[in-house]
């Protein structure tokens, strides 16, 4: 039993007490007081903190082997992190492998996962080809318990992009096997330009990483991918907007009626453009970059007005190292951690100064994502029946961000330096305490595989 913390659901923030039994929560009941749980084999004094549900941050790379290398974070770690965080559940990607349907590829995926995840995890399949038969693959997919895929307008290069033709068909197949399209959205074509004008001018250090990746590239592909998904009839969740424009577009696009999801990052909301001319502008390179104080207002605008669906955090952590072995813009290994610091932020920046209001922050770090990919009811809100993830947050006192002393193997945070107020105290996953009071009492292999429900 947790007793008499404020227990945080998508609709209220009101004391009361959980009941857990077999990994499941049972009941909420109102605050017993002081000497109640009498019948419980376990209580756990809440009084005073926020009783939240496990976080699902639902854009995570561990393990990701890309430009020849591997980032700092596999599962063991990225997993570890995100309990240390308040994260229970993470959603990774799959790759789309030569000669293997999608469900074998995800098959995979999740096999390296299973021995190391500290906490619950599943995956978005990557598509990067359409061929006939792609109706039964992602029937299968959807089969196996997998919910969406992911696809790319860039990355021609490297073989990741789909053409529109290609992007319609699986709109249409997907429609139909009730998967949700994920789309990294950037122009290739405006992309390419801007480096060929850069490589040109010889403006290739990287602190050209904003030029390299232009905003109008994340506009342009964003309403090109709205009017293909739309014609279709198919849903559209964007990952990582970056600009105000992009997100405009998406709120535009859904009072047009089109079925449109969008997630955004806590470094989009809480970083600039000008990291990129300060020290060691390579620890700030990810995809999209940073942008404008413009654009983080705009996207401040669309959390507060309720468009925002889901705050994730792209965790993508590769070491000072690994970052410092390039030589410009565009041989920089992109992507940063962000796993450990994402309820913090969200709660410091969000809720403490009146932008998020508790329920907000419920939504979109949990009920909202377990709702979209395929998790609900078993994860996302503190309620009968769920998996008993529950996070324990003390609101009290105030903290900085140190990246040495997060759980990530990258070593350093772009957060480093920032107050956050309060900390998570204790994290449940499935009824076990898998951190507590800054320390990891979980164990890899202790995450279980979270299976979409086929309806």
């Amino acid at each position: 039993m947790i007793r008499g913390g404020t227990v945080v659901t998508p609709d209220s923030a009101e004391p009361a007490d959980v009941w857990v039994s077999r990994g499941k929560i049972v009941s909420i009941d109102p605050p017993s007081g002081p000497d109640g749980g009498a019948a419980a084999r376990e209580v756990v004094d809440a009084r005073g903190l926020l009783v939240l549900p496990g976080v699902i941050d639902a854009h995570v790379h561990f393990g990701l082997r890309s430009r020849n290398a591997t980032t700092a974070d596999d599962f063991a770690s990225g997993t570890r992190a995100a309990a240390m965080g308040g994260v229970t559940t993470v959603i990774d990607f799959a790759d789309h492998l030569p000669g293997l349907t999608l469900s074998q590829c995800a098959a995979l995926r999740l096999e390296e996962a299973a021995p190391q995840a500290a906490v619950d995890y599943t995956v978005h399949q990557n598509v990067t080809r359409v061929r006939p038969g792609i109706e039964r693959q992602l029937s299968d997919l959807r089969e196996s318990g997998i919910a969406s895929v992911k696809v790319f307008t860039t990355y021609r290069d490297a073989g990741y992009m789909l053409d529109p033709a290609d992007l319609a068909a699986l709109f249409r197949a997907a429609r139909s096997s009730q998967i949700l399209v994920t789309v990294h959205a950037e122009d290739d074509a405006a992309i390419s330009a801007a480096r060929q004008d850069l490589e040109s001018s010889g403006r290739t250090a990287p602190q050209y990483h904003p030029w390299s990746r232009p905003a109008r590239a994340e506009a342009a592909a964003v309403q090109q991918v709205l009017g293909v998904a739309c014609s279709a009839g198919g849903a559209v969740y964007f990952v990582h907007i970056s600009t105000g424009r992009a997100a405009l577009e998406i709120i535009q696009a859904r009072e047009r009626g089109c079925a449109a999801y969008m997630e955004t990052c806590p470094h989009y909301l809480l970083l600039g453009e000008d990291r990129y001319t300060g020290n060691h502008p390579g620890l700030y390179i990810m995809s999209p970059p940073l942008r404008t104080p413009l654009d983080r207002a705009t996207l401040w605008g669309a959390v507060l007005g309720g468009h925002v669906d889901v705050i994730a955090t792209d965790h993508c952590a590769y070491t000072v190292a690994q970052k410092s072995q390039a030589t410009s813009c565009f041989d920089t290994l992109p992507g940063i951690p962000g796993v450990q610091a994402l309820l913090p932020l969200l709660y410091t920046y969000g809720v403490c100064v009146g932008k998020l209001s508790l329920p907000d922050l419920a939504r979109m770090l949990s009920s909202n994502p377990a709702k979209l990919f395929g998790l609900f009811p078993r994860k996302g809100e503190i309620a009968p029946g769920a998996d008993a993830d529950i996070v324990l947050y003390d609101p009290a006192g105030t903290n900085v961000i140190r990246g040495e002393a997060l759980a990530s193997a990258a070593g350093y945070s772009p957060f480093d330096g920032m107050e956050v107020r309060g900390r998570v105290n204790r994290v449940f996953l499935r009824g076990t305490t898998v951190a507590h009071r800054g320390e990891f009492t979980g164990s890899p292999g202790r995450g279980e595989f979270a299976r979409t429900a086929v309806t």
